[in-house]
């Protein structure tokens, strides 16, 4: 056998998922008037950096685990988009991001 345990794997390793960014929650609570305890909830998955900016995913990690779908990295949401609440790009340092919002589409209309 040819055990090569210190050996890295191919490529980069994209980032698991994490917390909001401040920038990208505050978005969603003050501009689009989402609820802050269930925006706080939400998890984020980013893909490696391009030009300083990131591509990025947000998700409801309590609905993933219900349907049984593991995230582990940006590209475990390929072809979920059930799944995929918020998506867009992310530039950090200029703090800087464009959204698309398909949690809209998604809810229910509500009755006034």
């Amino acid at each position: 056998m040819n055990w090569k345990f210190w050996k890295k794997s191919n490529g980069p390793r994209l980032p698991k998922p994490k917390e909001l960014p401040s920038d990208l929650g505050k978005y969603l609570v003050v501009n689009l008037a989402y609820d802050p305890d269930w925006v706080w909830q939400l998890k984020v998955v980013m893909d490696l950096p391009k030009q300083g900016s990131s591509d990025f995913r947000i998700f409801d990690p309590a609905t993933a685990a219900m349907q049984g779908i593991p995230v582990k990295d940006y590209t475990s949401l390929d072809g979920k988009d059930g799944l995929i609440l918020f998506d867009g790009w992310y530039q950090k340092d200029f703090r800087k991001f464009q959204m698309n919002d398909y949690y809209q589409a998604m809810k229910p209309d509500q009755a006034v």
